[in-house]
This record gives C-alpha cells, structure tokens and sequence, in this order.
C-alpha cells in the first residue's frame, strides 16, 4: 500500500505540475495501443502484487502464522526501506534537477552520482523485500501443502517487475535511445559520453572505481549488456547514411570497372572475328 501510494501520489503531482502525462503522447489517438497499455497495467500490477495476494489468500491464512520479528523479516523491513527510500528520493532529485535545468544538463547529482537508473534499482529492491517478508511463513515451516509452493512460486513477481525494467520498457527505451539522440542533436554529448563510461547503469557504485573497471566487469557485475550501449559508429543515423552511401559508391565503382572490362572483352572479341 506504501509503494502504491508513493508511486501514485507522484505521477499525479507530476502531472498537476506539467499539465500532462507524456507516456501517452504516441497513444491518445489510437484506441487499441492506449487500450493494450492499460491492460498491460492491470496485469503488471497483479503479477507484482502476487506475493501479498498469495499470502493473504484463504489457503495460506488457514495455517496459523508465525509471528513478526524473524531475521527474514527484519532484513526484508530493511531492504524495503532502503528501496523505497531510493526511488522516491531519486525520483524528486531528477523532478527538481530537470525543472531547474535544459536538456543538455546531465543529471549526476543525488543517487544519479552513483547509478544512472536508482530509481528503477530501488523499485526491484521494493519487490524482493517484499517477497522476502511474504515467503517467511512457508520457509519458516508454518505453511504446507500447495500454500508452500504458491507462497514461493510468487517469486514470479519480483523477476516479471525486473525483467519488465531491464528488457521491456526502463533500460531498453533510455539508455541506447537517449544516448542515440543526445549524440545526433550534438545535445553535450562528450560530457554525457564520459558520464555512461563513470557512472554504473543500475548497482550504485563508486564512478571512480567505475570508471575504470574492465568492461567484462561491467557487462557481467554491473549489468550493462551490449543492448543499452550506443556505438556511433553502429547505431547513429548519420553514420549507417555515411555506410550506405559508401556502399552505394562502391557498388557504382564495381558496376563501372564490370562495364569497362565487358568493353574490353568485345573489342578484343571483335578483333578476333574479323581477323
């Protein structure tokens, strides 16, 4: 209830401020994909909620329960805070930075000094403290039967809220897009060039060190898979114009050096028959 409530208290202060809510922009006017999303809302929502859903459901509270205060549930009551504390301090550090600043301002300020993304790596500490808190009952011995696996396979919501952030809709449509525009729009891109190579893309950790990790140490530990890294080179739009455009000179080039070597061939084809 806690992390419904910080969540939706925010996007409506968001939206009272700006006037709108931008995630719909490309959707408003079509009826199926603004549809498809709230749906999709709905059942994000209630695979995430599967922890408390199943822990709460008759087939678990039919068994008497343990009471509060285990290691589990204390670690668990740590790490929510730790979450929460994150993602809705991080979330207020960007609302103000990007407020007070253009679109060429880097935000590194706050938690952005330590990850790029500390709003999502809170969200997904939120769900696996829940989990924690949630699965005691079974792990502790007090659940049985088909309750003992449902409680533990809830597992499920945590893992679809982490894959939904790092596949689906958080890393995959910020950081290669982001970075793909602040380079061709020339948007202070050395600065935030330097900023991707210091900064961790979700563990908050120190960018000194960071920086100067070896990249296997980054694609693995660090989660920063090739899918969110921008390579000018590969991904800009000017270049893949420039690529094809030698290409296209190229296939001119061979298309030309084909026609002069058939010329060739029937001069000398000529010279033949007439001798």
């Amino acid at each position: 209830m806690v992390w419904g409530l910080r969540l939706s208290g925010f996007l409506l202060f968001r939206i009272l401020k700006t006037g709108k809510d931008d995630r719909f922009d490309d959707k408003r006017d079509k009826f199926f994909p603004f549809l498809g999303f709230w749906i999709f809302q709905m059942i994000w929502v209630w695979i995430v909620s599967l922890p408390v859903t199943v822990l709460n459901s008759p087939n678990v509270q039919q068994y008497s329960q343990r009471p509060f205060g285990t290691g589990r549930d204390i670690a668990g009551v740590i790490l929510y805070a730790i979450g929460l504390t994150m993602e809705s301090v991080s979330d207020v550090q960007k609302y103000i930075f990007r407020s007070r600043n253009d679109k060429s301002a880097i935000c590194d300020k706050g938690f952005f000094y330590f990850s790029r993304h500390p709003n999502y790596f809170g969200e997904i500490i939120v769900q696996f403290a829940i989990y924690m808190i949630a699965v005691s009952a079974a792990a502790d011995g007090y659940v049985g039967g088909q309750a003992f696996k449902a409680l533990y396979a809830t597992i499920v919501g945590p893992f679809f809220l982490t894959i939904l952030l790092m596949f689906v809709s958080g890393l995959t449509l910020s950081e290669r897009p982001g970075a793909k525009k602040r380079y061709e729009k020339g948007n202070n891109w050395d600065a935030y060039a330097r900023y991707l190579k210091r900064t961790s893309i979700l563990i908050p950790f120190p960018p000194q060190i960071h920086e100067h990790l070896p990249v296997f140490i980054k694609r693995t530990i660090f989660l920063e898979f090739p899918l969110y890294v921008f390579d000018p080179a590969k991904h800009s739009d000017a270049a893949k114009a420039g690529a094809q455009e030698q290409d296209h000179q190229r296939s001119a080039e061979e298309g030309r050096g084909a026609g002069a070597g058939a010329g060739g061939r029937q001069s000398v084809d000529g010279l033949v028959t007439e001798g």
